[in-house]
């Protein structure tokens, strides 16, 4: 490209004059330019950064997105699990604790609150939406955590009442001690030996010489004696029940039936006899209380529940066990 070049005419010499630029004046115009290019720059790469996001912040923002929108799902998760465990807590109250006869946990207790500093604190220094996430979250899991505990301990004492309370059932005098019929209940009767109305605290079963006699419950044999009202007669504990019962007017006890010996319901454990003041074949059945008041035996099964009847039961039970193996 040719070089432009510049005159001015001189009136002196009546000629054109070229125009000599000064080599200064040219490199401060340079010098003065350039420094303007690096601002304009400077600026530019300002307000660039400031309006367009690199790809480093368009990646955290995306990854603080994606985080938000979990702990949205996780705060939902958890709110139904603190429903889940609310629904717990009344069958807890309503069902398990009325069953077992437990006292109730106060709603003062179930609420298990707490005090002192503020825990959520430390999310204080985010942003305004996950500050709310996090300190929400928080608080929740920590409720959720409070209750939980609370109902595991619960749960671990309803199962120690349930053991107890199945212990109480196999122990409850519930069936029949014998194959035989009723003839005489309990109350106030007329006694065919004494000739006097006395009370009669138990029950007579008619059987020949020579039946078994049953346990009524799971128990503890107490003690194997003879009187001369009773007869030859034994006594089992059943100390988780709270009773004890008594089966009288025996011929015979086996050897093994001695105090300190563990039983069965249903377990054999004496033969029915004579011995005694009895005016016949029969076994005189009693259950008393812890305080050794004697209550009517029939208050704890139905007439139909004999012992042979109580062995057909647990034998189509195990059948049905061991059929579901």
């Amino acid at each position: 490209m040719p070089k432009n070049n510049y005159f001015y005419y001189d009136h002196e010499t009546c000629s054109f004059v070229e125009v000599k630029p000064d080599p200064q004046k040219v490199w401060l115009r340079r010098g003065a330019l350039g420094g303007l290019v690096v601002v304009m720059a400077f600026a530019v790469s300002f307000l660039l950064e400031g309006v367009v996001p690199s790809v480093e912040q368009v990646t955290l923002r995306a990854e603080n997105q994606a985080l938000q929108h979990e702990l949205e799902q996780v705060s939902e998760r958890v709110n139904s699990l603190s429903s889940e465990l609310g629904d717990l807590s009344e069958a807890d109250q309503a069902l398990y604790r009325t069953l077992f006869e437990a006292e109730p946990i106060s709603d003062d207790i179930r609420q298990v609150g707490v005090g002192g500093a503020d825990a959520q604190e430390r999310f204080d220094g985010f942003s305004s939406r996950p500050a709310v996430l996090l300190r929400s979250l928080s608080e929740e899991l920590d409720a959720l955590e409070r209750k939980a505990s609370l109902q595991g301990s619960s749960f671990r004492e309803l199962k120690s009442l349930a053991s107890t309370h199945q212990e109480r059932m196999r122990q409850m005098p519930a069936i029949l001690p014998a194959d035989g019929p009723v003839v005489s209940g309990f109350g106030s009767r007329y006694h065919p030996i004494l000739q006097v109305r006395r009370h009669h605290a138990g029950i007579d079963i008619v059987l020949d010489v020579g039946t078994p006699v049953y346990a009524t419950g799971d128990g503890v044999v107490r003690e194997r004696s003879r009187t001369a009202g009773y007869g030859k007669y034994v006594i089992i504990d059943h100390p988780e029940a709270g009773y004890n019962t008594l089966y009288a007017h025996l011929s015979e006890i086996p050897s093994h039936i001695r105090p300190g010996r563990e039983v069965k319901r249903g377990e054999e454990v004496a033969l029915s006899g004579n011995t005694g003041r009895s005016t016949g074949p029969h076994l005189h059945y009693e259950v008393r209380d812890s305080n050794d008041r004697a209550i009517d035996p029939m208050q704890f099964v139905a007439p139909s529940m004999s012992p042979r009847k109580y062995r057909h039961l647990v034998m189509a039970a195990q059948n049905a066990t061991t059929s579901l193996d």
